[in-house]
């Protein structure tokens, strides 16, 4: 297993370094995701959440928040590529109904600014925003940094230049990219630290060994299980350290889950594809460069732990000391199944758990061992947990 001490611009053994890591990439991401939440309540302010607001009460109190919500409706009722609109609708959950809009347009006899109301809805892409903006912000407090202030001039500014909201869309998903752990080594850390023995985790971070109580306070690191064993040596390298909620590190894996979960829905999507033409999945990016890393090892999952036909299985094992004494394995399956000895019986029956249990003879430090690479790479086909004396493994 390798080191990570010579990777450039990786000081994860320097305090300071991880402020300015989350200075340069964290605060800029708050501010920008804050500067569309407030750029909302701003708008929410004129226009209302009753959906009774009409276009003509908003022409009297802000006529120039007008083509936020017009602009780019073409004459058949469907939002122009590229609308302001749309985009408006997709980010904000602000909007009007454009079919609605140019059918009373048509009306001679109607003026439909005194007809069309402003609605509100919930968007993917609004919750994906204040995930990171109560990520970040959480991040910031953590290490003791101060978030910066949204400006009423910066509001403004927006509403005066619309272009002013494609620019700040695009440095989110810049900043998306740059804090995830596909291209950040600091947001690694918190991925590979989950769930880890200390063996391999100062193995994969020497430096941390020689302030180790220190380390763990800053980044919010836990031990989660200690082997029942004599060997004081033995049993520091088998335990495991996880992290403790709300901590650094939990906050790290939390802001990357936001990201990895949110940017490559179809929704959130079709707000960056106004500035990308084909935005990353950066989770199964990830889950690639991983499965390549571990190829190129010759690491496999342990035999042992193969008794899956397909669908989500979970393995229970329970701890005696350094030995795995006891497995079950409970499978969700969805039809015909090795276990079954009338095929027919199993065609007919419907998504089901199984369960097998049986005695077995297998050494703790042995899995563990085998399975580090993968947890410190964090790999997705499989979770570890440990807890009442039991290890299980879920796959699926």
């Amino acid at each position: 297993m390798q080191s990570y001490d010579e990777v450039e611009g990786f000081e994860y053994w320097n305090i300071e370094a991880w402020r300015g890591f989350i200075k340069g990439h964290i605060l800029p991401l708050h501010n920008l995701t804050s500067r569309l939440l407030k750029l909302r309540g701003f708008i929410l302010m004129i226009v209302g959440t009753s959906g009774k607001t009409t276009l003509s009460e908003v022409e009297r109190k802000r006529s120039d928040i007008l083509p936020f919500l017009l602009g780019g409706i073409k004459e058949d009722g469907e939002y122009k590529d590229n609308s302001l609109s749309k985009l408006v609708r997709l980010t904000l959950g602000i909007y009007v109904n454009p079919k609605e809009w140019i059918t009373l347009e048509r009306e001679e006899e109607l003026r439909a600014f005194d007809y069309v109301n402003v609605r509100t809805e919930d968007t993917q892409f609004l919750e994906f925003l204040k995930k990171l903006n109560d990520a970040a912000l959480k991040i910031i407090k953590l290490v003791e940094l101060e978030p910066l202030e949204v400006a009423e001039k910066d509001i403004e500014e927006i509403i005066e230049k619309p272009e002013k909201l494609l620019e700040i869309i695009r440095s989110i998903y810049v900043k998306c990219l740059q804090v995830s752990a596909n291209h950040n080594y600091y947001t690694f850390f918190s991925l590979s630290t989950k769930t880890l023995p200390f063996k391999y985790m100062i193995t994969a971070y020497p430096k941390l060994q020689d302030n180790f109580e220190l380390f763990k306070k800053f980044f919010g690191l836990v031990k989660v299980f200690e082997p029942i064993i004599s060997e004081p040596k033995v049993r520091e390298e088998y335990t495991i350290y996880g992290h403790l909620k709300d901590g650094l590190c939990y906050s790290l894996y939390d802001l990357n889950t936001a990201i990895w979960d949110n940017i490559s829905s179809e929704v959130v999507k079709s707000v960056f594809s106004y500035i990308s033409a084909s935005p990353s999945d950066l989770k199964q990016e990830y889950a690639q460069k991983v499965q390549q890393q571990l190829e190129e090892i010759k690491w496999k999952f342990p035999a042992y732990v193969e008794m899956s036909y397909g669908g989500y299985s979970r393995h229970v094992y329970t701890i005696t000391g350094p030995i795995l004494s006891k497995h079950r394995l409970d499978e969700y399956t969805t039809g015909d199944h090795p276990w079954s000895s009338s095929r027919s019986y199993y065609q007919t029956v419907r998504p089901r758990w199984l369960s097998e249990s049986r005695e077995c003879s297998i050494s703790l430090l042995k899995l563990l061992d085998e399975l580090a690479p993968a947890l410190l790479l964090s790999i997705h086909s499989f979770e570890l947990k440990i807890s009442n004396g039991e290890l299980e493994i879920v796959r699926g």
